[in-house]
């Protein structure tokens, strides 16, 4: 992290700002947008104790030091939020000890601590303005609202707080809480205390600015056990611009901080220390911490040599509290040839699990015979997302180094994801991990593997070579799964029907470049009349190249196209749309007179590989090449047409809008009826007035005769005539 200078509330007021100015000028800080800036940590508060947990507040002082007004809306969503955190450093490693819920802002008053200042209004922070909060507002029970409903990384939350939290108690709801066994100072001889501040506001954020919110302080606890109550250290600085972690390293050089970027989104910060214990043992201690991560971390793995004999492995974490909805149970431990990791629930199983959310910290700790060398942890994010791991530097017990898979490559198909990568060596076995957690373990020398995946989203896939009780670092790929779809609905056909129209349908969720289908169905029982996309979807947006193949003279006839959209220059970029039960081919069938028994059913099918060209079924998405599920459809071969008499406008009911539409058919130059037996309603062969009347007196006039069969459901005419029906 880059360092920002301390501010000792006894430096002269012109070194301050000289300071000040020289990190603005060097553009370490320089943005076109508002900056909220820890400034200062400047009052403590003590509020007692309830159940052995005591509660205290910071006083916080922020400076904007963007080139834009910082939004201070009191009655809206726009304004920061201020939480507080304490740690204690104790033999040798940083812990979390304290968290409280977050203070909402209501009004800037754009003082001058950081220097010149553009004053504006309470509704802004102004431009190299100042604004204080005393440690008693900060500590306001009325106006400290959940973390839970805040992402650290966009700076946004609802407001007012919704759903709405459970109320305030005791003095210690909401606020800075710390437990009584972390804080007595009879308990904890030789310990150093440090108290931080955080900010997160939307513009902020925005403006990609959230990394610089947060600033440390040293403490000491004074010994009354009625509130033990926190006091500054004469001498020690706010460490402006730094997270509590940061107090680790300050006091602790052999300690080494790692950033944990993840990939367009929020930062984690991983510290870590190896310990010499003496006899041919070590302890290796990490911390880590999230700023802003809205991801958050779901587990966490150390490599760990095989040969390795671990005498303990532990993890310390932090309670939510005061009615927050996160589980606070603490993260299991599992030992597997990629190591130790520890593991909350996972986010599929549920999402309140106890993941690291941002603004605070865990520890693990391994003990071990095994000295350090150069490892990669992982950092194996909770919430789904690309990538769904993070790979950090660091010492650890790993022994010898395995070399990993190489050349990983994922392609959605219509199995779900196919995986293929090359080994360099020859290994033991091999695992294959699924956004960062072990999915299946496979023989040393397997080169693929298939997951059933079926739910659309951002998957990362891992494989680790696994060589005497050892594994590599993971070859990692991202995949995204579309919806992608192509069906065909089923069909009757009617013995010598002349037009059997079929429209092969899509789904999408992403803009399509080019698709390729291959279908094939009865060729003794169907003769292919056309296929085209014309008065399709994909029609309309104007293909450059179709290339159609067809037989229809064999049992087992075939069709497929290529479609490109795009095919040549001058390049226009045009694409079919993401999108549900689109057309992409439009195909018409005549069917044959006989061959066939009444009821018989075939199958359309989507087959790979039919045509000269043996095409597969395939759609382009960004030049990346994808398998679509597949639906084919049954085609009921029938001597007869089915129908509802006096369904005469086809829309599967018989009511007076039938009546209305036959005789707009036979007197007003109406639509023609697709079915004329529907609207036979007496049955005589004929379709005139008589029906409509006949039809009439069925709905209205009791005793009427009822129309006759087919009716109620829709079947074959009993008293075959020579009306069409399609």
């Amino acid at each position: 992290m880059f360092r920002i200078p301390s501010w000792n509330d006894g430096a002269p007021w012109i070194l301050r700002l000289f300071i000040l100015w020289s990190v603005l000028a060097s553009g370490s800080l320089l943005a076109q947008a508002p900056d909220v800036f820890l400034f200062d940590l400047q009052e403590l508060g003590s509020f007692g104790e309830d159940n052995g947990i005591y509660a205290y507040s910071v006083g916080t002082t922020s400076c904007n030091i963007g080139s834009v007004e910082l939004l201070w809306h009191a009655n809206d969503s726009f304004h920061p939020v201020i939480g507080q955190e304490m740690y204690r450093y104790y033999d040798g490693v940083l812990e979390q000890i304290g968290v409280s819920w977050l203070k909402h802002s209501f009004c800037a008053l754009s003082l001058n601590a950081c220097g010149s200042c553009q004053p504006t209004d309470c509704d802004t922070l102004g431009i190299g303005c100042s604004d204080p909060y005393t440690a008693a507002l900060n500590g306001q029970q009325s106006n400290l609202g959940p973390r839970s409903q805040v992402n650290a990384h966009t700076g946004e939350f609802p407001y007012p707080i919704d759903p709405p939290m459970p109320p305030f108690v005791t003095e210690i709801d909401r606020r800075l809480q710390v437990a009584q066994a972390l804080i007595d100072p009879a308990l904890n001889p030789n310990t150093l205390y440090f108290v931080s501040g955080h900010y997160v506001s939307p513009d902020d954020a925005q403006g990609g600015n959230g990394d610089n919110n947060v600033a440390y302080r040293q403490v000491t606890v004074s010994d009354n056990p009625a509130s033990f109550p926190l006091n500054f250290v004469p001498g020690s600085p706010t460490e402006s611009g730094q997270p509590g972690i940061q107090a680790w390293q300050d006091y602790d050089p052999q300690v080494v901080i790692e950033e944990v970027r993840v990939p367009g989104e929020g930062l984690m910060l991983l510290g870590y220390k190896v310990t010499d214990l003496g006899g041919g043992q070590w302890r290796y201690d990490y911390a880590l911490y999230n700023m802003n991560s809205d991801r958050c971390a779901g587990a966490f793995t150390v490599p760990v040599s095989a040969q390795a004999n671990l005498s303990a492995v532990g993890h310390r974490g932090i309670s939510h509290h005061s009615g927050e909805p996160f589980s606070t149970a603490l993260w299991n431990s599992a030992v597997t040839p990629a190591g130790v990791t520890w593991a909350t629930t996972p986010f599929f199983q549920d999402p309140e699990a106890n993941a690291l959310r941002w603004g605070f910290m865990y520890n693990y700790r391994i003990i071990t015979d095994q000295p350090p060398s150069d490892a990669m942890a992982t950092v194996t994010l909770f919430k789904p997302g690309t990538p769904s791991t993070v790979n950090v530097p660091v010492l650890a017990p790993v022994g010898s180094q395995v070399d990993a898979p190489i050349n990983l490559v994922c392609n959605q198909s219509s199995a779900g994801i196919d995986i293929e990568w090359q080994n360099p060596i020859d290994y033991d076995e091999l695992i294959v991990e699924k956004d960062g957690l072990s999915l299946t373990i496979l023989p040393g020398d397997a080169t693929t593997f298939s997951d059933a995946v079926t739910a659309p989203g951002d998957y990362q896939y891992g494989v680790r070579g696994v060589l005497a009780g050892d594994a590599s670092v993971a070859e990692n790929c991202s995949v995204t799964v579309f919806d992608l779809s192509i069906s065909v609905e089923d069909q009757v056909a009617i013995a010598g029907q002349s037009s059997l129209p079929v429209p092969v349908l899509s789904s999408f969720s992403a803009s399509v470049e080019a698709y390729n289908l291959s279908l094939e169905f009865p060729g003794d029982l169907l003769d292919v009349a056309e296929v085209t996309l014309d008065g399709t979807d994909a029609g309309v947006v104007g293909a450059e190249q179709v290339l159609v193949e067809l037989d229809d003279s064999a049992i087992a006839g075939y069709i497929t196209a290529q479609v490109v959209f795009d095919a040549g220059p001058p390049y226009a970029g045009q694409e079919l749309p993401a999108g549900t039960d689109q057309t992409i081919l439009w195909i018409e069938f005549s069917v044959a007179a006989s061959g066939f028994v009444d009821g018989e059913e075939r199958q359309l099918s989507f087959i790979d590989g039919l045509g000269p060209s043996q095409v597969v079924n395939q759609i382009i998405i960004d030049g990346a090449i994808m398998g679509p599920a597949r639906d084919g459809a049954t085609l009921t071969f029938l001597e007869q047409p089915i129908f509802l008499r006096g369904d005469c406008n086809g829309d599967d009911a018989v009511n007076l809008a039938d009546v209305i539409f036959g005789l707009t058919y036979l007197f007003a130059g109406g639509v023609p009826p697709q079915c004329m037996k529907a609207c036979d309603t007496d049955d005589t062969g004929n379709v005139n007035l008589t029906d409509e009347i006949y039809f009439l007196n069925t709905l209205f006039v009791p005793g009427s005769p009822p129309m006759p069969a087919p009716v109620g459901t829709a079947g074959p005419d009993p008293t075959p005539d020579s009306l069409p029906c399609s």
